[in-house]
């Protein structure tokens, strides 16, 4: 049997792909946010528990370290040029990330990611919904709903991890030990509610917990709550949003309770990133930014079922 060798995408699809790439850069020319290109290989990574990265062996090179990490967002540089005084940004790139596979997830993936000086929560998921619309080209509903309200329109209590787990199992999931909360809650959500989030238009889900607040600020009139949303549409997860963190001190700390979590779960420390957070200490300018899942997007506004269907070649096929 021959190895498949073709793509993993009809040339037809490919082809309204690349017409989506080509409105996106107009979305964004319009608005005149400038184009980015940032290094997909870095000498420090994402210590995320949630994410796992993929690494590179450096030895043989002049980065001056022996192992390198494949960017899982180009979130930290493009941090440091909005520091540098770029102004607003966006780009396209590839993403990596490990042990991700399956309808909705391939290792290798491209995100659009920009950011925008000045903008709150609000306008940022307005921003949003607009490039979505413009994309469909047609009108799109969008809703918006608390991270709280979500498990409450579930029948669900957030904070109880033994029902959760019991939740969880009776849905014959396998329930990893030493989960945290925050990892438990974020199990559950992705299982037991988001399959139902945004069947009948977007749906932006917003106010996650301080404990998942990741890179967000954390809401100035309410500090149990982080200035983050996510989107929805047909069940899919396809942005992820922050009202920026630009306390140095307090990333430190986060990146600190990261990798202690890490070594809780039994997984690998990863090197903080001193140089982004170098450029907070600077000074970031007061902005948003969000990350969209391109092919995720691309799959939805051209009917396709899966991610690979939009790909020239997956990662089976790479």
């Amino acid at each position: 049997m021959s190895p498949r060798w073709q793509p993993s995408a009809e040339f037809s699809v490919l082809k309204q792909r690349a017409a989506l790439l080509a409105k996106t850069r107009a979305f964004f020319a319009e608005r005149e946010v400038l184009e980015v290109q940032t290094p997909l290989l870095a000498t420090a990574g994402n210590p995320d528990p949630h994410i796992d990265s993929l690494t590179v062996d450096l030895s043989a090179g002049g980065f001056g370290v022996d192992r390198g990490w494949l960017n899982t967002s180009p979130e930290f540089c493009m941090k440091r040029l909005l520091a540098a005084g770029s102004g607003d940004i966006y780009q396209l790139c590839p993403a990596f990330r490990a042990g991700e596979s399956g309808r909705w997830h391939n290792p290798e993936f491209v995100l659009l990611e920009w950011y925008r000086l000045g903008f709150g929560m609000q306008q940022l998921m307005a921003e949003v919904a607009a490039l979505v619309t413009d994309l469909a080209g047609q009108l799109l509903t969008s809703s918006q709903i608390t991270w709280a309200q979500s498990w409450s329109d579930n029948g669900l209590v957030a904070d109880d991890a033994a029902d959760l787990t019991q939740r969880l199992i009776a849905a014959k999931v396998d329930v990893p030990p030493n989960l945290s909360l925050a990892a438990l809650q974020d199990l559950a959500f992705s299982l037991l509610i988001q399959p139902s989030l945004g069947q009948q238009g977007l749906c932006f889900v917003y106010h996650y917990p301080a404990e998942q607040a990741s890179l967000a600020r954390l809401d100035p009139q309410n500090p149990k709550v982080a200035e983050r949303f996510e989107l929805f549409w047909q069940g899919v997860e396809l942005a992820n949003g922050f009202v920026e963190l630009a306390d140095a001190d307090e990333q430190a700390g986060r990146f600190a309770a990261d990798n202690q979590q890490r070594r809780i779960e039994a997984k690998p420390e990863i090197p903080v990133d001193e140089l982004l957070l170098a450029a907070l200490a600077e000074g970031l300018p007061a902005c948003a930014g969000v990350a969209v899942g391109f092919d995720r997007l691309a799959a939805l506004l051209l009917d396709q079922q899966r991610l690979d269907a939009v790909m020239s070649f997956s990662a089976s096929r790479s």
